[in-house]
């Protein structure tokens, strides 16, 4: 039997069986459907994340409190001063660092404003989270020796309290202390990290959010970043901020009381949670499939039924059974290419819209196309089978009786 003529055939009967074949083909359109989103989702979110660490460079640690080893109201341990000069002057290749305090404090100008996000960070700060200025200039070290009191500011930050003034050179309160604006950021989405990227944050000298929290004695940090120029003296700058942090505060219940952490952490975490969630849908899809092929081997069982006086037929006048079990496969896999292909498009609209909501980089892999279509083959060849060979094996006499 010539395939062409077979799949025409295949149509015909299709066309004549609209609903039924529609409802038959829904399992496999979910599954397939399911495998192509959570495909090309997966994709575009491993993609995000390799982008957001490209935003800060493969090269960033920070090291912080541990609060996971601490009981509740425990007093913390924190990092001191003489911990971040240790910082800036041990450890090779570091190109920059910066204290990193976030508080919320109350801003105004001219009777406007409200409170918002205000970040305590070192001049380092901005070059390790490549902040870039829409106008103005960032704090320097000068300012820092001498203790001026400057910030710079988000865009929206800017818009609440300027409207269409030019922030330069205005001061504005921070929590009943004057500050003037000595750059304006452009705007940007929000990173991966809390680094400010909220677009209403205002980011000050690190000192001045620390001696309030502190009292302008003892001042404590929370966490420090740093950024180095290779990997190796990332490696290095681990183990020796280890030792040392190890050597001056020891342990508490036998646990560190810092935690060093990676950028690349975040990838780890974000393939953890990307293959938990991949492996579930892949079940709940292949449940599916299999749901889907039993209903296609279901349907073909009754069509064989239905049609058993027509195999009599074609078997009196000639037809071979390899013939009649080469039409009944090519109905099966047929069915399962056509809900494949539907289940294709309907996975390929679900990724659209996520990843436009989520703003995340839609991308289709061909791959994952001729995987979804090579799968709905198979399932058409493996549920196939027994209709097309049940068929195939009729006796044209017996077959002829059926009334």
């Amino acid at each position: 039997m010539k395939i062409a003529e077979g799949i025409r055939q295949t149509f015909e009967i299709i066309r004549a069986n609209k609903v039924r074949s529609f409802l038959t083909m829904l399992g496999i359109n979910f599954g397939v459907g399911s495998l192509i989103a959570i495909s090309i989702i997966g994709l575009a979110f491993r993609t995000s994340i390799v982008k957001e660490m490209g935003k800060y460079g493969s090269t960033l640690i920070w090291v912080q409190t541990d609060r996971r080893v601490y009981v509740s109201r425990e007093k913390r341990t924190l990092l001191d001063i003489n911990d971040i000069k240790f910082f800036k002057n041990m450890l090779p290749g570091l190109k920059y660092s910066s204290t990193l305090m976030n508080t919320v404090y109350p801003v105004k100008y001219r009777g406007r404003g409200g409170k918002t996000s205000v970040f305590g960070v070192d001049p380092g700060d901005f070059n390790i989270f490549a902040i870039k200025l829409a106008k103005g200039r960032f704090f320097v070290d000068q300012d820092i020796k001498l203790h001026r009191r400057v910030c710079v500011i988000r865009p929206d930050i800017a818009q609440s309290l300027f409207g269409d003034e030019d922030p330069i050179g205005k001061r504005i309160n921070i929590l009943d202390r004057d500050y003037t604006v000595i750059g304006l950021t452009v705007r940007r989405s929000r990173g991966l990290l809390n680094d400010g990227s909220d677009n209403r944050t205002i980011f000050i000298p690190s000192y001045y959010v620390a001696a309030g929290k502190w009292g302008g004695r003892n001042v404590k940090y929370w966490v420090y970043l740093m950024k180095f120029d290779t990997l190796d003296n990332v490696n290095s700058a681990i183990n020796r901020i280890d030792n040392y942090l190890i050597n001056k505060y020891g342990y508490i219940r036998g646990k560190k009381r810092f935690r060093i952490t990676r950028m690349d952490f975040y990838i780890k975490i974000a393939d953890k949670v990307l293959n938990i969630v991949g492996t579930l849908i892949i079940v709940i899809a292949g449940i599916s499939l299999v749901v889907g092929g039993l209903g296609i081997m279901n349907i073909m069982l009754v069509t064989v039924t239905e049609r058993t006086r027509e195999i009599g037929i074609r078997m009196a006048v000639g037809a071979k059974s390899t013939d009649i079990l080469v039409q009944f496969i090519i109905e099966a896999v047929t069915l399962c290419l056509l809900g494949g292909g539907i289940g294709i498009i309907f996975g390929i609209g679900i990724a659209a819209i996520a990843c436009a909501i989520l703003k995340w980089q839609f991308i289709i892999s061909l791959f994952y196309i001729a995987a979804a279509l090579s799968i709905s083959t198979v399932i058409g060849l493996v549920f196939g089978i027994y209709p097309a060979h049940k068929a195939s094996k009729m006796m044209p006499i017996d077959a002829l009786r059926i009334e």
